[in-house]
């Protein structure tokens, strides 16, 4: 579980462990790198690359490269597992910036709208949960992430019942169709 944080260097890197666990998540549904034949060993992830650099960023400095990005970003897990398209905002031009301006503000906007419907504030604890892990963030943090790190892929916030842990849960849908509310498969259809 993550703190809770609100001061902005903290909130920053509590918005890159977002993100990484939103890549996480997404990757599961990207391919596996490498050939395979029925002799060939499981692949191993090597690390995340950030296309298009070739560099390798090994998960446990994930989160260290977020947060020394020079600008916003928005990231899109590709179909091949642990690599990520790289957008960095004061790279782009025209309509590829006006794009992703308007994605992040529609991410912010998406926030903004139901924060209120919960009852969240700053403080408020985000659960976000999917297959073996659960993490904790504040809603400034989630916030935070809606203005830094955009990752390409489904989410929204919803209530959570009879949990202390947290004030509200975040909905994850992964390329795969795979829907996660807490834990548990929502399978498609299913989530709200």
């Amino acid at each position: 579980m993550t703190a809770v944080a609100t001061n902005g260097d903290d909130l920053r890197s509590h918005a890159a462990r977002l993100a990484f666990t939103l890549i996480r998540f997404e990757s599961v549904a990207g391919h596996p790198v490498g050939f395979k034949t029925p002799q060939s060993p499981p692949p191993t992830n090597t690390g995340y690359t950030f296309l298009p650099s070739s560099r390798a960023i090994q998960p446990d400095q994930v989160e260290s490269f977020l947060v020394g990005l020079p600008c916003p970003a928005v990231l899109a897990p590709t179909m091949t597992r642990g690599a990520i398209a790289l957008l960095l905002l004061d790279e782009l031009s025209g309509d590829r910036k006006r794009w992703a301006e308007k994605t992040m503000s529609n991410f912010s906007a998406g926030l903004e709208e139901m924060g209120p419907k919960l009852g969240l504030s700053s403080q408020s604890r985000i659960l976000v949960e999917f297959d073996d892990e659960s993490h904790l963030f504040s809603f400034a943090a989630v916030h935070e992430w809606t203005q830094q790190f955009v990752i390409q892929l489904a989410w929204n916030l919803g209530p959570i019942e009879n949990d202390g842990r947290a004030d509200a849960r975040m909905g994850l849908i992964r390329s795969d169709w795979q829907w996660f509310k807490g834990r548990s498969y929502m399978g498609p259809g299913q989530g709200t």
